[in-house]
């Protein structure tokens, strides 16, 4: 890639001063995950927007089609992930902004919701079921607005608990619910069966970031600790690395 646009730099760097440094960038989702300072082995970020990505910082590649998981290059380590249709876009389909930190402040997140949706905004999942025709889950709905949303953002957090725990790469929702029993806690512990880091903490990107009380949901289904990210913004984590490419070129 860096090959075939070497002529725009080129052509770009007639119009920048002579001392200028062009970093070369990266995704959106690996900026947010350099914003949020995840800078050792066995922390892990989860980014819920309007979907939900998953990335751990490990010293092993971990790649197999069969989970969805994929790796890139990160310095000498690497960054083990995938990412679910699950997320903030449903919520907003089904609640306004008032509505969430309304009836988010009513729920008691130490309590498990007996609830179990999948929750999506339209028909189709890249992972962990990789079925383009999955129809998204939201009945039973409860009388109680407090009950369903409680349901609905644990659904999303046992989602991400068994996001690296499946032992096929196509199941039914039944055998999701299933599979999650069976593994609730485990989560991102198989990816170090995989080979990778095991992960110790994760820290949280996104509008998701702001409900408290959906962190302390996920904290208790992952079994790990979650706490918000101080930086979030994937602006942010390309400042960081245009300015480790600068440090680079100066030689410090």
């Amino acid at each position: 890639m860096q090959g075939m646009c070497q002529w725009k730099l080129t052509w770009l760097g007639d119009r920048f001063p002579d001392d200028c440094i062009v970093c070369t960038g990266t995704t959106d989702s690996i900026a947010a995950f350099l914003a949020a300072r995840a800078t050792e082995p066995g922390k892990a970020v989860t980014s819920l927007g309007s979907t939900l990505a998953i990335k751990l910082l490990s010293t092993k590649r971990v790649d197999d089609a069969r989970y969805g998981v994929y790796s890139h290059r990160l310095d000498d380590k690497w960054l083990v992930g995938g990412a679910s249709n699950t997320g903030g876009a449903i919520l907003r389909q089904l609640f306004s902004d008032e509505q969430l930190e309304r009836l988010s402040r009513e729920i008691n997140p130490t309590v498990a919701s007996t609830l179990d949706y999948y929750p999506l905004k339209s028909s189709g999942e890249r992972f962990p079921i990789a079925d383009p025709n999955l129809a998204p889950r939201l009945l039973p709905r409860p009388s109680s607005d407090v009950e369903y949303l409680h349901g609905i953002l644990e659904s999303i957090a046992r989602i991400e608990c068994i996001h690296f725990s499946l032992p096929a790469p196509k199941v039914s929702v039944i055998q999701v619910a299933w599979v999650y029993d069976a593994l609730q806690g485990k989560g991102y512990k198989l990816l170090k069966e995989m080979g990778a880091t095991e992960a110790e903490e994760v820290l949280t990107a996104g509008g998701g970031a702001k409900n408290d009380k959906w962190i302390k949901i996920r904290e208790r289904v992952l079994g790990l600790p979650v706490s918000k990210a101080v930086h979030t913004e994937a602006s942010y984590g390309a400042s960081l690395l245009a300015l480790k490419g600068a440090k680079q070129k100066m030689g410090l």
